[in-house]
C-alpha cells in the first residue's frame, strides 16, 4: 500500500518541530521541499529566511524575508523578522523602517519597540531610541532587557543618574545576568565613581567567573584610575579566557607601554595584528609606540597603513602631523581638509581632526585658522563629559588645611631616608619632559615618564588611607605608616627600571597635589617645578588632545582658573616647605641652558656631566606630548607663543 505524501500543513509542522529542537539543517530541508511544492507558501518561505539568517547566509535570508513581506505585507512578524536581519547587516534605515511598519500593524508590541530602539541608538538617533526603549518598558514593566537597553542608552549622552536608575531596574528583574552587572560597572566607571565600578564588575564575576568582558572592563577602569598593575592583571585574565580577543591585546599593549615595557608593548600590538591583520586601531598604536622609541619611518608607515585601511581615522592623522614642522600644505593636509568638509563626520572623529589642522595651521602662521579649529576641537571635546573645577578650588582647600606648617613641624624626622626619587611636577605643557630628559641623560639617572605610583603608593598601600577619606585620614597616620609609604612608593619606582640607577625621575605633572605626602614619606626626595609663561603654559595645553584625564583643558575660562588654583596651592606648598624645591624655569634654560642645567644638576646632588646639554641625542622612550621637542635641541620658538593668539584668549587671560 502506498503511502500518501504529507500535506503542507503536516511538512510545516514538522518543520518547526525540527527547527524548534535545533536541528536545523532538516528543518531546512523540510522548508525547501514545502517551497519547491508551493513556491508562494509565505509562512515557510520567512521561516527558512530566519533559519538561514542563523546560518549566516545574509544574503538569502534577506532575499527570503523580503518575499515574504510582499506575499503578506500586512504580517507584522514578516517585517519584525526582516528588520532583524538587516539589523545584523547594520542597515540601519531599512531596519528602522521595518520595525516601524510592524509597530504600526501591531503597536502594542514591546520586543519590536525594544529591537526600533536598538537600532536607532546603532543609527545615531539616540533621542528617539530612548523614546521607544521608554515605549517597551510602559508596554511590558518587566521586560528586563528593555530597562538595559535604555540604560546604556542613557549612559551614552551623559544621563547618568537615569542610567543608573535604569540599571537597577534590569538587575531587580534578572540580577544573575552577568551582562547587566558589567553594563552598571560601565556607567560608574563613567561617572568616576570607581570603587562601584568595581563592585559591579566582582558581582558579574561572582555570577559567572569566567566572564572575559567583566575582566576586561575592570582592566580598563583599573587603567583610567592610574593602578596599571591591577590593570595589567584584569587584563591577562580576559586574554587567558578570550585569547583571540584582538581588543584585549591592545589593552595589554597600552599598559605595557604606560609601564615603559616599550618590547612587550609591541608584542601585544603584533600579537592584536596577527589574530586581525585589518584591524586599524592595532597598526595605529604600533605607530604610537614606534614613534615613542625615535623610530620614525618605522611609525609612519604603520600610521599610513592604519589609514589605508580607515580613511577617516582621524587621531591617526593627529599623531602624524604633531610631530612634523609644515612649511606648506602637502597631500596629506590637503585628504584632511577634504575630511573637514565632510558633513557626515561625526563629533568623536572631528574632534583630533580639529586639533590637526590646528597644528597644521599654526605651523604655516594662520593664527586664525589655528585657532578656529583648536576652538572647534576643544569645545567638542568638553562636550563628552561632566567636570566642576570647583571640585578642585574645594579639594585644594582641604589639601592646604591638612598640610599646614603644624603639620609638617610635628612630622619633621620621620618617613624614610631614601633619596631615590626626583619627582618633577608643575602644570602639563611647563618643561616636565625637558628636564626629565636631561636628567635622565646623566649616567646615574633613570626616567620613568609619567606613572600613576605617587598617588597610588598613597592611595593603596595602607588600609587606613586611601583615595575616599584624603587628605584627611593623613592626620591619623603613624611614624611608621609614612616611612612605609615611602618605600611603597621606591619600590614602586624600582619595579620599572630595576635596582641599577641611583635616582629615579617620576614626572607626572599633577604630582604637585601630593607634595605634602612626600615631604614626610621621603623627606630626602628631590621636587623641581617646572615653570614656563602662564599663557604659553595655557596656550599649549588648549592646542594638545590629551590622552589621559585633563577635564580643566578645554574650555578657556575653566583652563584658567584651574591655573590660578594650582599656582595657590604651589605657593602654600613653597610658604610650608621653604627650600624643599626647585624652580625650573623654561625660559631660563632657553636663555641660557648651561647654567639650567649646572642648577638642576647641583640640586639633584649630581656630578656635572656633558651628556646632559645633548639630552635629544639620549636614546630612550619618550611617551608625552612633548616627545617630539626633545628629539631636538632647546629652541625658543615656542617662548611667547601665547601671544600670537592674545586676541582670542579673552576668557583665559581674564581668568589668569
Amino acid at each position: 500500500m502506498t503511502k500518501e505524501p504529507e500535506s503542507l500543513d503536516q511538512l510545516l509542522r514538522t518543520a518547526q518541530s525540527f527547527h524548534r529542537e535545533g536541528r536545523r539543517a532538516e528543518a531546512e530541508a523540510v522548508y525547501r521541499d514545502i517551497l519547491a511544492r508551493a513556491p508562494g507558501h509565505t509562512h515557510a518561505t520567512h521561516l527558512l529566511g530566519m533559519l538561514v539568517q542563523r546560518r549566516g547566509d545574509a544574503e538569502e535570508a534577506l532575499e527570503l524575508l523580503r518575499r515574504a513581506v510582499e506575499l503578506q505585507p500586512n504580517e507584522p512578524n514578516y517585517h519584525f523578522g526582516l528588520a532583524i536581519t538587516l539589523s545584523t547587516q547594520a542597515h540601519w534605515p531599512e531596519a528602522i523602517a521595518a520595525y516601524r511598519e510592524a509597530l504600526r500593524l501591531r503597536p502594542q508590541w514591546p520586543e519590536a519597540w525594544m529591537n526600533l530602539g536598538s537600532a536607532l541608538k546603532a543609527h545615531g538617533a539616540m533621542d528617539e531610541a530612548q523614546s521607544a526603549f521608554r515605549q517597551a518598558v510602559v508596554l511590558k514593566p518587566d521586560l528586563a532587557d528593555a530597562w538595559h537597553r535604555l540604560a546604556v542608552s542613557q549612559e551614552s549622552v551623559g544621563r547618568y543618574e537615569a542610567a543608573l536608575e535604569s540599571h537597577q531596574r534590569a538587575l531587580a528583574l534578572q540580577p544573575a545576568r552577568a551582562d547587566f552587572h558589567v553594563a552598571l560597572g560601565n556607567t560608574c566607571r563613567a561617572m568616576r565613581r570607581y570603587d562601584a565600578a568595581n563592585a559591579a564588575y566582582g558581582e558579574a564575576l561572582r555570577v559567572d567567573p569566567d566572564n572575559a568582558v567583566a575582566y576586561h572592563a575592570r582592566g580598563r577602569m583599573e587603567y583610567e584610575r592610574g593602578d596599571l598593575d591591577a590593570a595589567r592583571t584584569a587584563f591577562m585574565h580576559a586574554a587567558r579566557l578570550r585569547p583571540g580577543d584582538a581588543a584585549i591585546h591592545l589593552d595589554l599593549g597600552v599598559v605595557a607601554r604606560e609601564l615603559g615595557e616599550h618590547k612587550s608593548a609591541l608584542a601585544h600590538y603584533n600579537r592584536a595584528l596577527q589574530i586581525n591583520p585589518d584591524d586599524a586601531r592595532a597598526h595605529y598604536y604600533r605607530g604610537v609606540a614606534l614613534q615613542e622609541l625615535g623610530q620614525l619611518t618605522e611609525a609612519r608607515a604603520a600610521y599610513r597603513a592604519a589609514l589605508e585601511l580607515k580613511p577617516d581615522y582621524t587621531e591617526v592623522f593627529r599623531a602624524l602631523v604633531w610631530h612634523q614642522r609644515y612649511a606648506e600644505r602637502d597631500v596629506e593636509v590637503e585628504s584632511m581638509e577634504r575630511l573637514w568638509k565632510r558633513q557626515t563626520l561625526d563629533d568623536e572623529r572631528r574632534i583630533p581632526l580639529a586639533f590637526a589642522l590646528g597644528k597644521v595651521c599654526e605651523d604655516l602662521g594662520e593664527y586664525d585658522a589655528a585657532f578656529a579649529y583648536f576652538e572647534t576641537g576643544n569645545r567638542l571635546k568638553r562636550a563628552t563629559y561632566r567636570y566642576d573645577v570647583a571640585e578642585e578650588a574645594a579639594y585644594v582647600e582641604r589639601l592646604m588645611a591638612v598640610f599646614d606648617a603644624e603639620f609638617f613641624a610635628a612630622r619633621d624626622d620621620w618617613g624614610s631616608a631614601d633619596e631615590t626619587p626626583i619627582v618633577i611636577c608643575g602644570m602639563p605643557r611647563s618643561g616636565t619632559t625637558l628636564a626629565e630628559q636631561i636628567l635622565a641623560s646623566h649616567p646615574e639617572v633613570a626616567g620613568v615618564g609619567e606613572v600613576q605610583d605617587l598617588p597610588n603608593a598613597v592611595w593603596r598601600t595602607l588600609p587606613a588611607l586611601g583615595r575616599e577619606n584624603f587628605p584627611e585620614g593623613a592626620r591619623g597616620l603613624a611614624r611608621e605608616d609614612f616611612a612605609r609609604l615611602g618605600e611603597a612608593y621606591v619600590n614602586r619606582l624600582r619595579g620599572h627600571v630595576g635596582p641599577a640607577p641611583a635616582r629615579i625621575c617620576d614626572k607626572l605633572p599633577g604630582n604637585f597635589f601630593q607634595l605634602g605626602m612626600l615631604r614626610v614619606m621621603l623627606p630626602r626626595a628631590r621636587v623641581i617645578h617646572c615653570r614656563r609663561n602662564a599663557l604659553d603654559t595655557c596656550w599649549s595645553i588648549y592646542k594638545q588632545l590629551f590622552a589621559g584625564r585633563q577635564y580643566f583643558a578645554y574650555d578657556l575660562a575653566e583652563l584658567g582658573r584651574y591655573y590660578r588654583i594650582y599656582e595657590r596651592l604651589m605657593a602654600h606648598w613653597a610658604a610650608v616647605l621653604p627650600g624643599h624645591m626647585l624652580e625650573f624655569d623654561y625660559e631660563a634654560v632657553v636663555e641660557d641652558q648651561e647654567a639650567a642645567t649646572r642648577r638642576l644638576l647641583e640640586y639633584c646632588g649630581l656630578d656635572w656631566d656633558p651628556r646632559c646639554l645633548t639630552f635629544h641625542k639620549t636614546d630612550r622612550a619618550v611617551k608625552t606630548a612633548s616627545l617630539s621637542q626633545v628629539r631636538r635641541p632647546v629652541y625658543g620658538s615656542s617662548v611667547g607663543i601665547g601671544e600670537k593668539y592674545a586676541n582670542h584668549l579673552g576668557p583665559l587671560i581674564e581668568a589668569l
